[in-house]
């Protein structure tokens, strides 16, 4: 599972720093979620069950079409969700520029797998408030993800914590909210375009 990078943030560093000179108890007091936290990490999440269920029908139109970057051809349709983008990214590189906008097309699916990772720390990390400050405190005991992140596994126990801005999450939703849209009607034009209109000229 991919990880964000943390935000160089003065309020995510000052936090960051606080979390490692706290003692479990203390870490285990801070604030819950509220409910506007739990709100936005469902809306987070379903936009991206969304997502990747047009990336699998934009990926299926493109195997239909022989438009599938030839390394990927023999895994379809097993593929991560965390690979999606980046896939289907490949078919786009190769489109038409006359007849698709592949500037925004390729900025939208880069930006789909980047985003994916601050989706993560909602998805399976436990998350906390911090008190006056405008950050998430995510939580996780898994070894895998402090490998990816720390370069090592956790000590016993050991807990590996991320950082995240509040607000940027709200902007991320936007952001997501864009992107789904965006996507969900690029599956009847690529449909059209790939499949329909082909087997008329045939």
């Amino acid at each position: 599972m991919a990880l964000p990078k943390e935000l160089d943030a003065d309020k995510v560093r000052a936090v960051k720093e606080a979390i490692g000179k706290m003692t479990p108890q203390q870490i285990a007091d801070l604030p819950p979620l509220e409910d506007d936290d739990f709100k936005l990490f469902g809306i987070i999440s379903q936009y991206y069950c969304f997502i990747d269920l047009n990336l699998r029908r934009a990926l299926e139109i493109m195997h239909a079409a022989k438009r599938l970057p030839p390394e990927h051809v023999k895994k379809y349709p097993n593929y991560r969700d965390a690979d999606l983008a980046g896939i289907l990214r490949g078919s786009a590189e190769k489109m038409d520029p006359n007849v698709e906008s592949l500037e925004e097309t390729l900025f939208r699916l880069e930006e789909i797998g980047r985003c994916r990772t601050y989706r993560n720390l909602v998805s399976h990390f436990a998350g906390k408030r911090y008190p006056n400050e405008d950050v998430y405190v995510f939580a996780s005991k898994s070894d895998a993800d402090a490998r990816q992140v720390l370069g090592k596994e956790l000590p016993t126990h050991g807990v590996h914590f991320s950082i995240a801005g509040r607000s940027e999450y709200f902007k991320l939703a936007d952001l997501l909210n864009e992107h789904q849209a965006w996507l969900s009607k690029k599956i009847p034009e690529w449909d059209k375009r790939y499949l329909q209109d082909q087997d008329t000229k045939a």
